[in-house]
């Protein structure tokens, strides 16, 4: 998996919450003040429980929130019914960011964005 293209270079603290075990994800993992999550989505619920996620994290201004996914699976979870629910605003305080979609190999893709979290 090649997650240069993911552009998180100049982040200092990563975390990867939910990659099956025969998924091999290479970073420096630092968890203390968190500034990128890369969540692996296996079944649809899990979308929910990675918006969840980056709402109860204190996510700096500048951070990046990525969904990894398989490519080509029929069903439920696939690019479409991936980022749907944040087009739709069922997730709001979501951007995309570049480079928005993205193949990792040939067999997984990503959505990268950042969570903004609204000032009262």
């Amino acid at each position: 998996m090649d997650i240069a293209k993911l552009k998180i270079a100049n982040f200092n603290n990563i975390v990867s919450v939910n990659f099956p075990d025969d998924i091999e994800i290479k970073y420096p993992e630092r968890t203390n003040n968190t500034d990128v999550i890369i969540y692996f989505i296996r079944e649809i619920s899990d979308i929910k429980e990675f918006a969840d996620l980056c709402k109860a994290t204190d996510l700096p201004e500048k951070n990046r929130t990525i969904l990894v996914f398989r490519k080509g699976i029929k069903g439920d979870v696939n690019r479409d019914t991936i980022i749907t629910p944040f087009r739709d605003n069922t997730y709001t305080n979501f951007k995309l960011r570049a480079p928005m979609l993205c193949s990792l190999s040939d067999k997984l893709s990503a959505f990268v964005m950042s969570f903004e979290r609204k000032q009262s």
